[in-house]
């Protein structure tokens, strides 16, 4: 409870820039005492910075990540919903991509499960995605790991060797994981590494899946992949307001929504 709370607070703040701490308690619905511990120990952190009367992100917003282990936990729930619906999609003899970051992740544990489905080539970057499929030994599922260079703050790879063998490769569906996407501005990245590995991810797939909590909504990063018409179904949680919906659903018709 704490432990999500805190990185509710430190995403909140991040987005925010500066808040009050009138803002953050009623928030939240926390009392100033609970507040005052989790912002001494994101400070100790040296995530967040005291000010009088509020607090200011010490992290610059296009290129905040949360670390790998918070990552994980954020909107855990609602990365486990979609990653059910994501592997609803999944047919036998299909070929399909599974990108890098904690909600692919999901979607690999889901997949595991599902012995029901047969003669599948699963392509990925990600490390941790790789293993978990690989730890499964499933004689109906085959694996091929697309080698680079490991990023330091996550599980996945990059580099050109990456892009030309994507240059080779038909897939069936890309279950394409995200940073931030806006209905203006498009699908955004923190990392230029990654950036041409998703685009090459993109050109090869029939059909591009973006699986992305509602958090991801409204943020922008620094490294622009593509526009939000560019992927052909949408699947995120129901926490989206009814207006960031409606801009959604200008861009791209097919979206599911997940419950908790």
């Amino acid at each position: 409870m704490k432990y999500q709370r805190q990185i509710d607070l430190l995403q909140y703040i991040n987005n925010k820039g500066t808040v009050s701490i009138a803002e953050l308690l009623e928030h939240f619905h926390i009392s100033k005492a609970t507040l005052n511990r989790d912002l001494t120990d994101l400070e100790k952190e040296e995530s967040i910075r005291k000010v009088h009367g509020g607090v200011v992100s010490n992290l610059p917003m296009q290129t905040f990540e949360l670390p790998i282990n918070k990552k994980e936990l954020y909107n855990k729930a609602y990365k486990e919903a979609i990653a059910t619906q994501a592997v609803s999609l999944i047919q036998s003899n299909q070929s399909i991509i599974l990108d890098s970051g904690s909600t692919i992740w999901y979607l690999a544990k889901e997949l595991v499960k599902r012995r029901d489905i047969e003669n599948l080539t699963v392509i990925t970057c990600d490390l941790k995605v790789a293993y978990t499929l690989a730890e499964a030994e499933n004689d109906n599922l085959s694996l091929f790991v697309l080698g680079g260079m490991k990023h330091k703050e996550s599980f996945d790879l990059y580099g050109p060797t990456i892009v030309e063998i994507l240059k080779s490769l038909n897939v069936d569906l890309y279950f394409m994981g995200v940073a931030a996407f806006d209905n203006k501005t498009g699908i955004t990245h923190t990392y230029l590494d990654d950036v041409s590995t998703k685009k090459a991810m993109l050109q090869c797939a029939k059909k591009v899946v973006l699986c992305a909590d509602s958090s991801k909504y409204g943020l922008v990063k620094r490294w622009r992949i593509c526009n939000v018409e560019d992927v052909d179904m949408i699947i995120t949680d129901n926490h989206l307001s009814d207006e960031s919906l409606a801009e959604i659903k200008e861009k791209c018709s097919e979206i599911k929504l997940v419950n908790e």
